[in-house]
């Protein structure tokens, strides 16, 4: 009889959620990256449609958010934006995520060493927060055989700088941009470090599936279309292996959307 298991757990100080079948020998593993203000148990029905089909699904309390919120935040950046900005929270972020590499790294030597695991096979989703960090870790982790990032961002530079402007031109803020723009420079050169746009064709010709929806003002799917433009050619001997999904949605991820990932995983990643 088949049953599915969910498990609460800590890795090396980072609370996690496993899901997976009860009767398998060989896994591969997805890792899932929640949203910014979220947590592990986010997308759980996604772990779960996962698991059904063979995989062992882990998410994390990425840093400061679920079982690792405290009251001590420790940033490389102090805030100087106006509050209504939101910017101070966008930087914020991506130093969550910078850090969110680092925990799949110690997450996946963990599980390296599981010898119900195939480290072979090891794919990595996420939402919003974790869509920028899906990018950001295939970019840079040669461990990820396949991605799924969804409603993120793959150019940090370029979307930075597109929001400072457009902020830039509301009149309340106008001069309070103005005024912050050696703040500005410092981020803009930080976002310039840990940027994946250029060092995502290194990812080809390994399966890449891009979810964003075309009305979605969180994630702004040009950005997601730019960079399936750059890629295509590098995938022409393997067009399989790289699409972009665009649904007639907002910021969200939903059912279909679950189901097209999943369908992917088990398409590039599966045991079948």
């Amino acid at each position: 009889m088949t049953r599915i298991i969910i498990e609460d757990s800590s890795v090396n100080d980072i609370p996690i959620l496993s899901i997976y079948q009860s009767n398998l020998n060989k896994y591969p593993l997805i890792f899932f990256l929640h949203g910014y203000g979220s947590d592990r148990e986010q997308a759980i029905d996604f772990g779960y449609m996962l698991a059904k089909k063979g995989f062992y699904y882990v998410s994390m309390d990425c840093k400061e958010h679920g079982k690792r919120k405290t009251n001590k935040e420790i940033n490389r950046f102090t805030n100087v934006f106006p509050p209504d900005t939101g910017l101070d929270t966008y930087v914020h972020m991506h130093e969550i995520i910078e850090q969110s590499a680092v925990d799949i790294q110690n997450l996946i030597e963990y599980f390296k060493n599981r010898d119900e695991i195939d480290s072979n096979k090891i794919g990595i989703s996420g939402f919003s927060m974790g869509g920028y960090a899906s990018f950001y870790i295939a970019a840079n982790n040669p461990d990820i055989k396949v991605s799924v990032p969804i409603g993120g961002k793959p150019a940090f530079t370029k979307a930075w700088k597109d929001t400072i402007t457009s902020t830039g031109t509301y009149e309340q803020w106008s001069e309070q941009i103005r005024d912050a723009e050696r703040e500005i420079d410092k981020r803009t050169e930080y976002f310039q470090m840990i940027d994946p746009y250029e060092k995502l064709s290194s990812f080809s010709p390994k399966p890449l599936l891009i979810i964003n929806g075309d009305q979605d003002t969180d994630s702004l799917y040009i950005y997601s279309l730019e960079l399936y433009k750059k890629l295509l050619p590098l995938y022409s001997e393997q067009p399989e292996n790289l699409q972009i999904n665009m649904p007639f949605v907002n910021h969200q991820f939903n059912y279909n959307m679950k189901l097209k990932a999943c369908n992917w995983f088990e398409k590039h990643l599966g045991n079948n």
